[in-house]
């Protein structure tokens, strides 16, 4: 069943992070994309540091867009902006979806005809191998002639095979001949920047989620490791039996349960955010009404489910091999080093199977993913 999510999501929040050397034309590209003088009247008081700044958001048709864009951008300063771009990769990580960049524009000089070392090994590069997706715009393509538009295009997709690259003149441009280039390339380009969104997003997701995953897992661990060890001088041998079956019950499914109820939740939270805001952009851009179905994906992250994987009494018998290991397990317990190593290898059962679940649930939004194909 799919989510029609409608007119609720007007003052939702796109994020555009907006990258390129200085000079290289990215307010002609913002005013050319989305009106003019957007640069102008929405971007406050200039900004002349180093780095990536947020400017205010702006309107667009039924949605909000926020630019990040890049200044200082320069040969010169390669050490500083490879240190920027890993620290800005670094918010995403702990970010909600609201934070994070949803689509990433690399702006390219046509007339260069190349890129520069630092701009492939302290830019673009980072972001690729962290799973970005960047949509890459050749600037003044329009006056850039034939041989130089084909020599940086050929560059880049050598460079970083699989990228999408539009050629974009941003301006109306009288030549030397008299001709005169009208603005072109807007079309293409926004129709793919809700492609590079959605994907983008889902990329972040699952690289994000199995950073949750491993947080979640070792919380629990932690937890249940720090209630044994406070039990540990509490245990009389008469009762050991009885008081230990109860005990290590109550703790791995006391545990375990909340962090996949926890896990899960903030999964499905996260999907739901991206369906929505992935709705509204490919409304706006594209002016297709998509239904992002919710009910597809999550199917496997059913807390309750999940949470019943730790049921006290099976987890344990499983894991020691029924009663006759029970016995010989207790036999050896009398020694708080040997009981604390044999709580260890219980709790990494149960971590591995919580790091299963969330690995199954993934898998199924990756192919979810894949099965999608989108108009070029």
């Amino acid at each position: 069943m799919g989510n029609s999510f409608g007119t609720d999501n007007e003052n939702d929040v796109t994020n555009v992070l907006l990258l390129g050397k200085t000079g290289v034309g990215k307010s002609a590209l913002l005013n050319y994309l989305f009106g003019e003088n957007i640069v102008r009247s929405g971007s406050g008081a200039p900004v002349t540091s180093r780095g990536i700044h947020p400017q205010p958001p702006f309107r667009y048709g039924r949605m909000m867009i926020r630019i990040y864009d890049s200044w200082g951008l320069e040969p010169g300063d390669s050490a500083t902006w490879k240190s920027i771009i890993e620290q800005e990769i670094g918010k995403t990580r702990t970010a909600s979806v609201e934070e994070w960049f949803h689509t990433i524009i690399y702006c390219v000089d046509a007339q260069k005809s190349r890129l520069d070392d630092f701009e492939i090994q302290c830019i673009i590069r980072p972001l690729l191998d962290d799973g970005n997706q960047i949509v890459f715009v050749l600037t003044k393509a329009d006056i850039a002639g034939t041989a130089k538009l084909a020599a940086v295009q050929k560059v880049i997709t050598e460079e970083f095979p699989g990228v999408m690259v539009f050629p974009v003149g941003s301006v109306e441009a009288r030549l030397r001949n008299g001709t005169v280039k009208k603005p072109m390339g807007r079309e293409p380009l926004l129709r793919h920047f809700a492609v590079n969104l959605r994907r983008n997003l889902i990329n972040q997701f699952l690289r994000n989620s199995e950073t949750l995953t491993a947080a979640f897992i070792s919380s629990a661990h932690q937890r249940a490791l720090a209630a044994v060890k406070r039990e540990l001088g509490m245990l009389g041998t008469a009762s050991y039996r009885r008081r230990f079956r109860k005990f290590l019950e109550d703790a791995i499914s006391r545990e375990y349960q909340e962090a996949s109820r926890a896990l899960f939740g903030r999964m499905n939270m996260d999907l739901e955010t991206i369906n929505r805001i992935s709705f509204s952009v490919f409304e706006n851009f594209r002016g297709e009404v998509i239904s992002f179905d919710n009910a597809l994906l999550p199917v496997l992250a059913d807390g309750s489910r999940v949470a019943g994987m730790f049921r006290g009494r099976d987890l344990l018998l499983l894991l020691l091999g029924g009663p006759g290991m029970l016995v010989l397990f207790i036999r050896n317990l009398f020694r708080s080093s040997h009981y604390l190593q044999e709580t260890e290898k219980l709790l990494g059962e149960a971590d591995a199977r919580l790091r299963d679940e969330s690995r199954r649930f993934l898998e199924a939004v990756r192919k979810t993913e894949k099965a999608r194909t989108w108009e070029r």
